[in-house]
């Protein structure tokens, strides 16, 4: 039974357990893969100017990206209306009081 092959369970080495808990055993680095170093002189650059991007079209309509949307508009839509009639009452005139039952 010296065999030098461990028992794998489900293709990988079993937990140890150790104190109640189970603790995995880390594995040691596979093959090192040789890693292309590259210079500075070979280099490859696209020749030219990089691709135009082709015009984004929703319902048959070309977007114009914020073009389509004047600031006027948008501050508008975000600003928020003025009141017509100020409801704020005097909170020293009218407190509100809570009836609590004492201990």
């Amino acid at each position: 039974m010296s065999s030098e092959q461990p028992i794998l369970k489900g293709g990988h080495l079993p937990a140890v357990k150790a104190g109640g808990m189970r603790i995995t055993q880390h594995k040691p680095p596979k093959e090192d893969k040789p890693k292309e170093s590259r210079s500075s002189d070979d280099e490859e650059f696209p020749a030219g100017s990089p691709p135009k991007p082709s015009p984004l079209v929703i319902s048959g309509a070309v977007v114009k990206g914020d073009a389509d949307f004047p600031p006027e508009a948008i501050q508008k839509f975000h600003n928020k209306p003025e009141p017509s009639h100020d409801d704020r009452r005097n909170s020293g005139a009218y407190k509100s009081i809570i009836h609590q039952p004492r201990k």
